[in-house]
């Protein structure tokens, strides 16, 4: 299996970053999972790491194919909710964190995934979105439901309100799943936390990543979300992934990518060598 991927998670103009990522590969399976600590409760960051360490450890152990993938990622989910919940009652005096999420599986060439609150995946095809999950918010209901615009979103008042986490004891959470999706040669996943995506569109995010390597582009995202939220900038969190093939007997791409440097001294030393 061959992919390249990268990630970054900034603090932004906040006390302490609640985002939390993680990425592992088992036997031609990767998993990709970002969590959101939700802010407004006690121990995000507690919320978001007993989630992602949750859904890595669990993943690791699984040692062959899986075959209902959607199925295993409900169970990720459910089992992350009881880790979050362990985790507060575990503290003292108890608290009750929470947080969103998404999770992302891919084997065989095919990608699956699932998503509880407002961080959001990706999926870029050929310079543009191909599918993008669609936040658990009261500004999504009401724009599913006609009563607001795309272009009242930006500035709702309520644009921030989150209907379904992770960890809230009386409502387990109701997650959205994707469909089975085909992969292409470079296909780009990007998962991220709303930090990003409040503050970037859509097109400006597709046109990032089709300028340059994905190192440079995931910076290049991160620092203009930052930099436009200026001073309010929420922590901003992201994994990427380009996909390159699903032939197992070839080398895996570097996935730190070459920097221009070194690309100049490669060049350099072939035409010294030419002479």
């Amino acid at each position: 299996m061959n992919y390249q991927h990268t990630k970054t998670s900034r603090l932004g103009n906040r006390m302490s970053n609640e985002d939390r990522i993680g990425i592992a590969e088992v036997d031609g399976r990767v998993l990709l999972v970002l969590a959101d600590g939700m802010g407004g409760y006690r121990g995000g960051q507690l919320a978001s790491t007993a989630l992602v360490n949750s859904m890595l450890r669990q993943f690791q152990q699984h040692r062959q194919t899986i075959a209902e993938p959607s199925a295993f990622l409900k169970v990720l989910i459910a089992d992350a909710h009881r880790a979050v919940i362990r985790k507060g009652v575990e503290q003292y005096p108890p608290v009750e964190p929470r947080t969103t999420c998404v999770v992302c599986l891919i084997q065989h060439g095919h990608a699956w995934w699932a998503h509880v609150g407002d961080s959001r995946l990706y999926l870029f095809r050929d310079g543009s979105v191909l599918s993008r999950t669609r936040d658990h918010s009261k500004i999504e209901s009401l724009l599913a439901a006609g009563k607001i615009s795309e272009r009242e979103l930006k500035n709702h008042p309520q644009r921030n309100l989150v209907t379904r986490c992770v960890g809230d004891r009386k409502r387990p959470p109701i997650s959205t799943f994707s469909e089975k999706t085909t992969l292409e040669k470079k296909d780009i996943f990007l998962l991220c936390s709303d930090g990003l995506w409040d503050a970037l569109d859509d097109d400006y995010m597709a046109e990032t990543l089709q300028q340059t390597t994905l190192n440079k582009a995931v910076d290049r995202l991160a620092y203009q979300a930052e930099f436009r939220s200026y001073p309010e900038a929420d922590n901003i969190s992201v994994i990427a992934l380009r996909w390159i093939s699903d032939e197992s007997d070839k080398p895996q791409e570097d996935e730190t990518e070459e920097d221009e440097l070194t690309q100049t001294l490669k060049a350099l030393n072939a035409a010294l060598e030419r002479k």
